[in-house]
């Protein structure tokens, strides 16, 4: 994912690379290269747009039943139910309702134990031991995501379902890492090439929604798809950053993922999203190699459209700014 606030990563006191957010904003240029880049990149993935959801998402009032003990009435709990829902219904659309429900309660947990963290930290740092002694978490939330988890293996085979309560568990660290001031500040050293993406990692669950894509139901037999599971966490992850630098850029953001491997790189920001690009189109091209003749070759050509549409459909991406 599905990262819904961008990745506040460390402060550094390297060199400023050549194209900053502050600077793009005010270069048309830079703006028209970054444009370009993104719509080559939409491009190159041979996407189409799937059919429109005309009719009213059916997990939304479930989630609105289920979480009404959070909603105060304000805009944000709307906000969050649709994009929960959204994510699920697009990027899973041939999944039956009771998984895409799965799916989309997961994202909601997720979204706001990432405001949890922000705002209460030291209620998250315990919940791992709490699972691992076999002890209820502390406060209602906490406990209705650690039994949420336990419903994972009537979806998905052990492993998958391990896989994916894990990557839940990396994402609480990756919430925590965010938050230390220690970390936010630290120096980044020009040598540390895989730190951007060791947070962005944790904080992304990409794993999760990789392994969401292939539960045992359809797709009982592993080893179809266990070659691309690594580059598939790697694909969800760095689509969520191409598709949400623009807006990053315009809200004057220099901690997400791009910005943070510019930094280390030493590149502009502009040579960072290009990388970055590559990266992630290296990597479709591959999964797309390894499934094609399989099972999994259509779940994983719907999950391409279906997620490319998930950004598309949230305003908050910005993305009709470029043309889209």
């Amino acid at each position: 994912m599905v990262k819904t606030t961008s990745p506040r990563a460390a402060q550094n006191s390297l060199p400023t690379p050549p194209s900053s957010p502050s600077s793009i904003l005010n270069d048309q240029k830079l703006l028209s290269l970054t444009k370009d880049i993104v719509v080559n990149f939409v491009q190159r993935l041979d996407y189409t747009p799937p059919a429109a959801i005309t009719r009213p998402r059916t997990t939304y009032p479930v989630l609105c039943s289920e979480f009404a003990a959070y909603n105060d009435g304000g805009e944000w709990f709307k906000k969050l139910t649709i994009e929960s829902c959204t994510m699920a219904e697009l990027s899973y659309p041939d999944l039956p309702f009771e998984i895409q429900l799965q799916i989309a309660r997961y994202t909601w947990f997720l979204i706001y134990v990432d405001d949890l963290g922000q705002k209460f930290p030291a209620s998250l740092e315990g919940f791992q031991q709490c699972v691992f002694e076999n002890k209820p978490a502390a406060g209602q939330f906490l406990e209705a995501f650690r039994l949420h988890l336990t419903d994972m293996y009537k979806y998905w085979d052990k492993i998958p379902a391990n896989c994916i309560n894990l990557s839940a568990m990396d994402y609480i660290n990756g919430c925590l890492l965010e938050e230390m001031p220690s970390i936010r500040n630290m120096k980044l050293s020009p040598h540390a090439r895989t730190y951007p993406f060791f947070l962005r990692n944790k904080t992304g669950t990409a794993l999760a929604y990789a392994w969401m894509i292939f539960p045992k139901e359809f797709h009982p037999d592993m080893s179809e798809y266990i070659q691309v599971i690594d580059d598939l966490n790697l694909y969800i992850d760095l689509v969520n950053d191409i598709m949400s630098f623009y807006k990053e850029c315009i809200a004057g953001e220099t901690n997400n993922y791009i910005s943070v491997r510019a930094k280390v790189s030493q590149k502009s920001l502009v040579e960072a999203l290009q990388d970055t690009v590559n990266d992630t189109l290296a990597a479709y091209e591959r999964i797309s190699k390894v499934l094609r003749n399989t099972s999994a070759y259509a779940p994983w050509k719907n999950f391409v459209r279906g997620y490319l549409a998930f950004h598309f459909g949230l305003k908050r991406y910005r993305l009709n700014d470029l043309g889209f």
